[in-house]
């Protein structure tokens, strides 16, 4: 695989080789997967959808190894729910929240991602301020929260234990 365009070859319908751009990569049920679009000539996507193959990582260069098709319905209807997932949070509205700071003023933050511990028993947010800068450059803020009856963040809590700051730094990591 070429790292820098992250493109790839395979052998398409009648044996002609057809190049394809990885869209993105994701662990499953033991298994790796590339979701990927395929390439013209010029190196223009061709419209149309998007497909997916298993693979294994070369534990030499870290690359793409031993593409597969993918077997199962059941692996089918798994990567069209992570491909709806990703179409989610890519056009949603980002979800603005108001955190009242050490100071007691009031800042408009954006949430990131939200996610629960069946260890703690509690949800969690990952939010950063919201401002025109770009994402890299903002810190990333996390704190519990209690959530409404619609599910909406009602009240920002403290993280009270290291087991907890723990746990939250894995998820943010595995982000």
């Amino acid at each position: 695989m070429n790292e820098e365009t992250q493109e790839f070859t395979i052998i398409g319908e009648g044996g002609n080789e057809q190049k394809c751009r990885v869209v993105f990569t994701f662990d499953a049920e033991d298994k790796s997967y590339v979701l990927f679009s395929l390439v013209d000539d010029k190196g223009q996507e061709i419209p149309g959808d998007i497909s997916a193959m298993t693979f294994d990582y070369d534990d030499n260069t870290g690359e793409m190894a031993n593409l597969q098709p993918v077997e199962t319905d059941a692996e089918w209807e798994m990567i069209n729910e992570v491909v709806l997932t990703l179409l989610d949070e890519f056009d949603a509205e980002p979800q603005l929240i108001t955190v009242t700071n050490e100071d007691g003023t009031d800042q408009i933050c954006e949430v990131i991602h939200t996610f629960s511990s069946e260890q703690f028993g509690k949800s969690y947010v990952l939010y950063v301020p919201a401002t025109d800068e770009p994402m890299e450059e903002r810190d990333i803020f996390a704190a519990q929260y209690l959530s409404g009856n619609d599910g909406s963040i009602e009240e920002l809590l403290p993280i009270e234990t290291d087991e907890e700051w723990a746990f939250v730094e894995d998820v943010l990591n595995e982000l």
